[in-house]
């Protein structure tokens, strides 16, 4: 009797720690809260698209804003930058504009940032972009937002 009232709380022990570290890993993988009105900046990538059409390599970053509130007159820049010997190389620069208002929840891309390849040298790149809207009357800013992370490209412009 006694070696299996131990043997059913050990049981039960075991199952809770193990729900417990679950639930904690749970947390840990949760997605991460984003502001409802943010600036998003892609990974650095080789652009398939741009490959199927031109049959050029050609390295890509896009960029998107999304808004819980209508915005007009937004305005998205996105650069791509490489690394250099020294200091960061910027490669190319492009700017999307809405044309009139971009509704609540819905996201207004710049898609048109791209550079062919010179060669197949390897390189890293990252992206930079910033944008403005008009949101309820009046001009809000997003600051530089950067890629999350360099990445190591085949592509050397």
């Amino acid at each position: 009797m006694n070696r299996t009232i131990t043997l059913l709380t050990i049981s039960t022990l075991l199952c809770l720690t193990s729900g417990i570290a679950n639930s904690y890993s749970l947390e840990n993988k949760a997605k991460e809260v984003k502001a409802p009105c943010r600036l998003e900046v892609e990974f650095a990538h080789i652009s398939t698209s741009i490959f199927e059409k031109s049959k050029k390599m050609a390295v890509k970053v896009n960029a998107f804003s999304i808004c819980n509130l209508p915005s007009s007159n937004v305005q998205i820049t996105v650069q791509i930058w490489k690394s250099g010997r020294i200091l960061p190389i910027k490669v190319k620069q492009s700017v999307a504009k809405s044309r009139g208002v971009v509704p609540a929840g819905k996201k207004f891309f710049n898609k048109d940032t791209y550079t062919k390849c010179k060669d197949r040298t390897p390189t890293y790149y990252y992206g930079v972009a910033y944008a403005k809207a008009l949101i309820a009357g009046k001009w809000q800013y997003a600051r530089q937002t950067l890629s999350k992370e360099p990445k190591l490209l085949m592509c050397g412009t």
